[in-house]
């Protein structure tokens, strides 16, 4: 007995992980008490304050492009997507299935949008990058394309593994996606728009040390994240 028993325990443990996040708690959690990290914090704040401030201001002509350029229709659908998306990603990282009911519905209908968004938003971040806004800086464009990958690869992953109810595997993935696909586009971004620098000021190490920074980022955000611990 005791054999067939631990040779169960594998796809057991799988479908048990399953059964536990998926089912909703019987008293739902408050709006604040998700799975709080500081660096969820941090990233979260500095990306949406990117997004809906300097995002939609340049998106609805409030603000200048920081290249000078003037935004087309691809970037303007890569704007709107991105954000989009990132705000889905803020949301679900924070609360996930287990906490109530309610958090379940929305993180399923959610999920399936920014599935969409995410999409759309690389396609057209690549043809921005490289063809509608590219300017020569090199470094820059393969920074941001770097970044746009790491969303795909990580949200396609984190959709093939809740397929297989491995719960595990899909928090791991979504959560990279956002530190890796929503936030280094964003880090390498800063010198621009929060230090106020053209890109032709920027040297080429910069954005590569700020991808490099990005990845530490989501390295910490992502232990603090599977040991439920703040920091």
């Amino acid at each position: 007995m005791t054999e067939h028993i631990e040779a169960a325990t594998p796809h057991d443990n799988r479908d048990v992980e399953f059964l536990l996040e998926s089912k909703p708690a019987d008293t739902p959690r408050g709006i604040l008490d998700g799975n709080f990290t500081i660096w969820w914090l941090v990233g979260s704040v500095f990306v949406l304050w990117f997004t809906i401030y300097k995002g939609m201001g340049v998106l609805f002509g409030l603000l200048p492009p920081p290249s000078g350029n003037p935004v087309g229709p691809i970037f303007a659908i890569h704007l709107t997507t991105a954000s989009l998306f990132t705000w889905i990603c803020i949301f679900n990282v924070f609360h996930s299935p287990s906490h109530g009911r309610y958090y379940r519905s929305v993180h399923i209908v959610l999920g399936r949008m920014a599935m969409i968004a995410g999409l759309l938003s690389f396609v057209c971040g690549v043809l921005a990058a490289w063809w509608e806004r590219y300017n020569n800086n090199l470094p820059f464009s393969i920074g941001n394309t770097f970044g746009g990958v790491m969303q795909v690869g990580g949200q396609l992953l984190g959709w093939y593994q809740i397929r297989r109810k491995d719960v595990k595997g899909h928090k791991i993935s979504m959560i990279l996606t956002f530190y890796y696909g929503c936030l280094i586009p964003m880090w390498t971004r800063f010198p621009m728009v929060v230090l106020g620098y053209r890109e032709a000021e920027i040297k080429p190490w910069v954005n590569p040390m700020l991808v490099a920074s990005g990845l530490i980022f989501g390295q910490l955000g992502l232990r603090a994240a599977l040991a439920n611990r703040w920091i």
